[in-house]
């Protein structure tokens, strides 16, 4: 997409052929000595913060330093559960918590029989499935305990970018 500016603000935005409907370009393309003797830009994205943490809604059009910039709301998403009318809604802290137990148990799930079995039949559990199963444990707790104590947003997208889950060997 593209804006045309002309003193100090934008005048018009869209393609090039919506902007130049009557106008045959060589190549087919319009080239950069025309697009700056018409004023021509092209429009460049604001901040779009992660969604999994913020509603992103566009905002205006707007020229930053001269540029055609297209703005963004950022909106934190509510970090702790709320209820209206009854109805109880997960803020970020009860959605990660269960994504990190859920990455947990699945990553478990292939060696719990080895538990079972030990538990039936008393057959060892190798050392390094026994280390292994201890390294998710201790990393799922850790995060539990990191995601609770967030104090916001930013926090939270930190602890998440922070995990440490260990490797099956």
């Amino acid at each position: 997409m593209f804006a045309i500016v002309k003193d100090g603000s934008i005048t018009k935005t869209g393609t090039i052929k919506q902007l130049f409907p009557n106008t045959s370009f060589p190549g087919g393309s319009a080239d950069d000595a025309f697009k700056n003797a018409e004023g021509v830009k092209t429009i460049v994205q604001g901040e779009r913060k992660d969604q999994k943490y913020y509603s992103v809604t566009p905002g205006a059009l707007a020229l930053v330093d001269g540029v055609p910039t297209q703005q963004y709301t950022n909106t934190a998403k509510a970090i702790e559960d709320s209820t209206t009318d009854g109805i109880t809604s997960a803020g970020l802290k009860t959605t990660l918590i269960e994504d990190v137990k859920e990455t947990a148990n699945r990553m478990l799930s292939n060696t719990d029989w080895m538990v079972i079995r030990k538990a039936e039949r008393d057959v060892a559990i190798p050392s390094a499935t026994v280390t292994y199963r201890a390294a998710v444990i201790t990393e799922c707790a850790r995060l539990e305990s990191a995601i609770a104590g967030a104090g916001d947003v930013d926090a939270l997208a930190t602890v998440m970018a922070a995990q440490n889950w260990p490797t099956e060997s």
